[in-house]
């Protein structure tokens, strides 16, 4: 059996590639409705298959005796599962937290021939593999991002979009974000997911998981919620401001579609569960900004970038303190922020609501480990960066 073989989540997914199989003595494990679709299968190769099946979700962690149906679709109330079989593999995905949807194949020429049913030649930009593995993971992928939406209906090209996707030849592994946009009265809105890839063997693996959106929440003005398309107009505006970006480093949009894009591509709320908020005023019902955090290599970061109508207001003092109690909820053990010398609204909103100055370095020094743009290294020639902390445990 095949330890997990994905970037991320390992500690919200189980997955099962190709385990020992039980044979039939599995079957004392089945649930009434899994016995009975096992009886009626007709062939030897169909049971054989079935119970490698069970198997994978049994050492993926699903309890057997649960398992009904949603049409042809195996699920149990207790967690989301997904299957996968394909010439000599089988694969399970199980997890408690995330809907998940996986796939396995073996190499298949004919998808390059059927590609333009499935995929647009701007979505193969994305993808820096060759052009089998490219075919492979794309339809792959999108058989993932089918099984997790679990409706039927749903056209692979028209309704299915891979937004991006990462490359690394050297651990054979991928991963990226897509959308699937058919609705149904079950799902009523397009919806995100992250998508991994893998090649084990001969085995092209790709998985879908969904995380549902974290529930608004407010401070006494403010409304916090997750990024949408439609806030697409508002960021492109708010970084459109050059005293807004000032001390960011952020170039404004070329247009709005370029603000779209990073809204479609995002991967923060689907990858780590959190991410950058947009600030909604209750009395007006319009963002008067965002505030949130990142996850960095070098820690998880505290942000914010509000309209400059809003400054002076305590407006982000308050969307600040909204997100660290988020940040307690979620079990994150330390804050961090920074703060150019200059950017003194910034570094006092940090301050204002706990954190601790621990360090400040030349922006010159700071650049020579961190890659920071000629033009704003000289324009922020001279000032300190000052570094925060808050610890949450």
């Amino acid at each position: 059996m095949l330890n997990y073989p994905f970037k991320y989540l390992e500690e919200s997914i189980c997955v099962s590639v190709n385990p020992s199989t039980q044979g039939e003595a599995i079957m004392d494990q089945f649930s009434r409705a899994d016995t009975t679709k096992f009886s009626e299968l007709k062939t030897p190769a169909k049971k054989e298959e079935f119970l490698w099946s069970r198997s994978a979700l049994l050492h993926a962690g699903a309890h057997l005796k649960s398992i009904t149906y949603q049409g042809k679709k195996p699920i149990t109330a207790e967690a989301f599962i997904s299957l996968s079989h394909c010439q000599g593999g089988v694969s399970a995905a199980y997890s408690k937290a995330l809907e998940v949807g996986i796939d396995i194949e073996t190499r298949r020429e004919n998808l390059k021939r059927i590609g333009p049913k499935f995929t647009t030649e701007e979505e193969k930009k994305r993808f820096t593999c060759d052009e089998q593995t490219t075919f492979q993971f794309i339809w792959g992928i999108k058989e993932s991002l089918f099984k997790l939406y679990g409706y039927g209906n749903v056209d692979f090209k028209k309704h299915l979009e891979i937004t991006s996707f990462e490359w690394n030849a050297q651990t054979k592994q991928g991963w990226g974000t897509a959308w699937i946009a058919q609705t149904c009265a079950e799902r009523t809105k397009p919806i995100q997911c992250l998508v991994q890839t893998a090649i084990v063997g001969e085995h092209f693996i790709s998985m879908a998981t969904h995380r549902k959106p974290t529930a608004p929440f407010e401070s006494e003005r403010v409304l916090l919620r997750e990024w949408t398309p439609e806030d697409a107009p508002w960021l492109y505006q708010l970084n459109m401001n050059p005293v807004v970006v000032k001390y960011t480093g952020d170039a404004g949009f070329t247009s709005e579609e370029s603000a779209l894009r990073l809204i479609k591509t995002y991967p923060n709320y689907q990858r780590d569960g959190y991410g950058r908020w947009m600030a909604i005023d209750k009395s007006s019902g319009e963002p008067v900004g965002w505030c949130g955090l990142k996850k960095n290599p070098w820690g998880i970061d505290l942000g914010f970038r509000f309209f400059e109508h809003s400054w002076g207001k305590g407006i982000a003092t308050e969307c600040a303190i909204k997100t660290i109690e988020k940040a307690k909820d979620l079990n994150l053990p330390r804050l961090i922020g920074r703060a150019l010398s200059e950017n003194i609204g910034s570094w006092k909103v940090l301050e204002k609501v706990g954190m601790q100055r621990y360090h400040s370095v030349p922006i010159e020094d700071f650049a020579e480990d961190f890659k920071i743009a000629e033009k704003d290294l000289e324009s922020w020639k001279g000032q300190m960066l000052h570094m925060y902390k808050l610890d949450l445990k």
